[in-house]
């Protein structure tokens, strides 16, 4: 265990000067995912509830994530050697030699000097193995955990993917040399069903979607597509949708956790029927924190769309959106999370058409060493 020797009586920032006594401030780094497991909830607003844990556990194995934990240093005269003195947490990962990721970073207080003392952590880890770049919070598994702090003023309501927290995490990173490099809008819709095979292009004519195949694939199925799934999502998708690390662990756990709370509904794929190529797919997530009153969830994140470039302005999106509403609106889902990347400015509209409203954003941060 290291000893940081932070004190407490004299920190002093830009906004503030502290001059209250508390006790000294340890960082320890552990890389047992079981022991991180045990300190999670200090950095998310999500529960870490343990129908969780088959999606966490081999995230962080895959991984080979480690954490720093903040700890305070105290006696407590009522709970004496039962004391938990644990207050921050960071969670530390890389998916290449240049570029540490961190994420699920919290101080369970929100104390700006604690925050203050866990970011000089991380970027004094970040130093000494040379990396080049620290960027997150990148919060795996994402699919339950998100992305990004919470900027202000956003919907501060839970939801599957959506951290909570409040800005002074992003106010003290910033202090620190991070800037923003990538901000994510989430536009709250309503499931609106559509029958694709009715709508009409500008022009008045019905869009002609007899050379394509709309198909929800089966858990079994998947597997056989996923190469295709993949090569779509590498080549096509802009890049702030690849700013988080690529493994293939997130494909598995996206899939396992929408087969575990959604439906096969939940994904789809398009067929190019005359090539028999994939040529669109795209899936949501369900929101397992909301149900109706017949314990049917009722939201999800609008998560996931890609369609080839020879197959875009065939109305491929609309066939997506039309085909999958109508089958998950029978099975109860209501509302949605659409999250749309900032510079987006096409998926914005788009989002905005179907009667969306930005209620939340999110800021990926870096720091160049």
């Amino acid at each position: 265990m290291q000893q940081i020797n932070y004190k407490k009586n004299g920190f002093k920032d830009s906004l503030i000067e502290v001059n209250l006594k508390f006790p000294a401030l340890e960082a320890q780094i552990i890389d047992d995912s079981k022991d991180i497991l045990r300190y999670l909830h200090l950095g998310t607003s999500i529960p870490v509830v343990q129908e969780f844990y088959e999606f966490i556990i081999p995230t962080l194995k895959a991984y080979m994530a480690k954490a720093i934990i903040l700890k305070e240093q105290y006696n407590n005269e009522i709970f004496t050697e039962n004391t938990d003195n644990h207050v921050g947490l960071t969670l530390i990962y890389n998916n290449d030699q240049d570029t540490l990721f961190f994420g699920l970073f919290g101080v369970y207080d929100h104390s700006e000097c604690k925050i203050s003392v866990l970011i000089d952590e991380l970027i004094k880890y970040a130093k000494s193995e040379n990396y080049k770049y620290i960027r997150g919070p990148i919060n795996i598994p994402a699919v339950i955990f998100g992305w990004g702090f919470m900027a202000e003023g956003s919907n501060k309501s839970q939801f599957i993917g959506c951290p909570v927290n409040p800005p002074i995490y992003q106010r003290c990173f910033q202090k620190k040399g991070f800037y923003v490099k990538f901000e994510e809008d989430r536009y709250d819709v309503v499931v609106i069903k559509m029958n694709p095979y009715n709508l009409k292009r500008r022009d008045g004519s019905l869009y002609d979607f007899g050379e394509y195949e709309y198909k929800n694939p089966k858990k079994e199925e998947i597997w056989d597509c996923y190469d295709e799934m993949k090569n779509l999502h590498m080549k096509y998708m802009p890049p702030s949708a690849q700013i988080s690390p690529v493994h293939p662990i997130n494909f598995k756990t996206h899939i396992n956790f929408i087969y575990k709370y959604g439906t096969e509904s939940h994904i789809w794929i398009v067929y190019h029927k005359p090539t028999g190529k994939m040529v669109a797919w795209g899936h949501l997530i369900p929101n397992p924190f909301s149900r109706d009153k017949r314990d049917r969830i009722d939201s999800a994140s609008f998560h996931y769309w890609v369609v080839h470039p020879d197959h875009r302005r065939n109305g491929l999106a609309m066939l997506m959106y039309g085909a999958t509403s109508q089958k998950v609106y029978r099975e109860g889902l209501r509302r949605g999370s659409w999250p749309v990347g900032s510079e987006n400015k096409a998926n914005a509209k788009a989002a905005k058409k179907m009667k969306g409203v930005r209620d939340r954003r999110h800021l990926i941060l870096e720091l160049k060493l």
